[in-house]
């Protein structure tokens, strides 16, 4: 029940409207300024702290189903039938203020000062400057950010522990009860302990939730899958179906280009969808269980050992002929200008002909060491021989028939209705036609 609502437009006010305390009220050392929110079982004003000149927000109980406010400023029952219903509900809630009070956690609502006074109870808390997540998801095209889901995932898991740890459950982790401070900071509203009270005793009998354990066991394992709705809400901007979740990939397909910039980690994604399709007895029953679906899942280290092939021996490379006749860059160069432009006629003895070394052929050099060369297709194919042929065996396939199409027996009757229509048409005809 959050109250941190705006307050409705007129003509749409609850019933207890008109019973708000009026601006200049005094509560103890507060002075009431503004009506910042209502609903059905309280009111949630702006006051301004006289000596320390501080401005907080105070909530009072008022059940505008059940009472109704003087002239004097006191709470009085509409029905003396709704007495037990009243002070249980006027219970949990200075309860519930007072189990606020012992925390002193960013991500969780505080409250500094609980009494009672009027027939009713007041609390104190610091005034926050933002919107309900709810608002904010609405006031905004593109969905949630990497970041801003990592920073509400952070922050509302680290609330659940803190009431965890204290043996506390919260009941109620909605978009409208969680409150988005203007730098994206989540804090977790108040607790739904009031709303089950009043209404426990109206419609059937009050059970406390925290007498049980095995029931606090199943509002832990509620508010942590209650977490994940929160999240792909954050995300695609409706809360999930509880039969059936639409997986987030989905989502994110909508959004074309956009999806990309927001810098989603597809694990986390998965994570969220995997929270929300767990059966109701294999969810997480704690914030550690719960922190492990989103842990990074370690990779199977596969070890596959490469079997190296056998090293072969390095053949000796053959022997090159040694050149007979050594020649320098100077003497080539002045045996080729001698010689050139000369037929085959004796050169001048100061001159010594350019002969070329002898250069092995392959023919007469040829190494017997190597393999012959293998025999290339084509050239058998020139020279006629016969191609070697792979003999790979095939295996007659079984004949199997095809499957008959199932026809149903609508279809089979078909021919008939409609022909037995026909003559039903013919008789009616003529009927008429001899009848006029």
């Amino acid at each position: 029940m959050n109250l941190f609502e705006p307050l409705q437009p007129p003509g749409r006010l609850p019933v207890g409207a008109g019973q708000a305390l009026q601006p200049g009220y005094m509560l103890e050392e507060f002075e009431i300024t503004q009506v910042l929110g209502l609903t059905s079982f309280g009111v949630l004003y702006l006051a301004t702290h006289i000596s320390e000149h501080t401005t907080v927000a105070i909530k009072e109980y008022l059940p505008s189903s059940l009472v109704m406010r003087n002239a004097d400023g006191q709470l009085e029952l509409t029905d003396p039938a709704h007495n037990e219903a009243f002070h249980r509900g006027l219970q949990s809630f200075v309860t519930e203020a007072l189990t606020l009070s012992q925390f002193n956690h960013p991500h969780l609502l505080q409250v500094t000062c609980v009494w009672e006074a009027n027939g009713t109870a007041y609390r104190v808390m610091p005034l926050l400057a933002g919107t309900s997540l709810l608002a904010r998801r609405a006031s905004r095209d593109e969905p949630a950010s990497q970041d801003q889901l990592q920073a509400l995932f952070d922050g509302l898991l680290g609330a659940l522990e803190v009431l965890n740890d204290a043996g506390l459950a919260h009941g109620q982790i909605e978009p409208i009860n969680i409150f988005m401070l203007n730098d994206e900071h989540p804090v977790l509203m108040d607790f739904d302990a009031v709303h089950h009270a009043v209404l426990s005793d109206l419609q059937q009998p009050h059970l406390d939730a925290y007498a049980n354990p095995e029931t606090l066991q199943q509002m832990m394992r509620s508010d942590l899958h209650a977490l994940a709705s929160v999240l792909h809400f954050a995300v695609s901007n409706h809360l999930p179906v509880p039969v059936r979740a639409e997986p987030l990939v989905d989502v994110l397909a909508q959004l074309k280009d956009s999806a990309s910039a927001l810098g989603y980690t597809p694990e986390f994604l998965s994570a969220i969808d995997e929270a929300l399709a767990l059966p109701a007895a294999e969810r997480p029953a704690s914030v550690a269980e719960f922190h492990a679906l989103f842990a990074p899942k370690p990779q199977a280290a596969t070890s596959v050992k490469l079997l190296k092939p056998p090293r072969r021996p390095k053949r000796p490379l053959p022997e090159r002929p040694k050149n007979e006749y050594p020649l320098n860059s100077s003497e080539s160069v002045l045996a080729l200008l001698a010689n050139f432009g000369r037929g085959p006629v004796n050169a001048p003895e100061d001159i010594e002909p350019f002969e070329n070394p002898p250069v092995p052929t392959l023919t007469e050099e040829a190494e017997p060491s190597l393999p012959p060369l293998r025999v290339s297709l084509f050239d058998a194919m020139d020279a006629g021989e016969p191609l070697p042929q792979s003999h790979v065996g095939y295996g007659r396939l079984p004949y199997r028939p095809m499957p008959p199409i199932p026809v149903s027996r609508w279809r089979r009757l078909a021919p008939a209705l409609g022909f037995g229509g026909l003559v039903l048409v013919c008789v009616l005809a003529l009927g008429w036609v001899l009848t006029a």
